[in-house]
């Protein structure tokens, strides 16, 4: 991987680390001033761990050889000459041997985003339909250009590469906090 570019939203860093600050606030809330200690431990830990998940965790990585999307439970990889398609219609997603591939990263905005779009908003010189998720003013819009640049620009000079890594491990570690939460409440 050379040049490596990380597309994370601001939006997502602050939302996260607001939730995951108001979760320990209620956490050091019931250390000091009482309360079911071990109920708000679970619970609050399980919210703390899913706003990392959800916000923190994904992320899209823009290489000269290809793409690498991290979503809460996958690793997508793969080099641009696989890239069929990238899309933005509901996120940010890429379509390889007829499978779409959606990155949490970078979600498209909702149909009322569009009433604050201007025509110079969106890509110049676009010959399929104009979307809202084309916008450079959204986040699916942002990284979708930044991936094409890097699609339009590769030079293929080694063999292809796709890779999906699935780790529920996260999915459990949340089980298991909700589950402690639960099972503090009946002792």
């Amino acid at each position: 991987m050379t040049n490596i570019e990380k597309f994370r939203p601001g939006s997502a860093i602050a939302s996260g680390w607001v939730l995951i600050t108001f979760f320990v606030g209620f956490i050091l809330q019931s250390l000091f001033y009482g309360g079911d200690i071990l109920m708000t431990i679970g619970f609050c830990s399980a919210g703390a761990y899913g706003a990392y998940l959800l916000f923190l965790k994904p992320y899209v990585l823009l290489f000269d050889e290809g793409i690498k999307i991290i979503n809460p439970t996958k690793e997508i990889t793969a080099t641009w000459d696989l890239v069929e398609e990238i899309e933005t219609r509901y996120s940010m997603s890429i379509q390889i041997r007829g499978q779409s591939y959606y990155a949490w990263a970078a979600p498209a905005p909702s149909g009322r985003h569009s009433r604050r779009m201007h025509k110079s908003d969106l890509l110049p010189g676009a010959d399929s339909p104009r979307r809202v998720g084309d916008s450079l003013k959204s986040d699916s819009g942002i990284c979708s250009y930044m991936a094409k640049l890097r699609r339009k620009n590769f030079v293929s000079s080694q063999a292809s590469k796709f890779e999906i890594i699935t780790d529920n491990t996260s999915l459990y570690i949340f089980a298991a906090l909700i589950l402690f939460g639960a099972a503090a409440t009946f002792i």
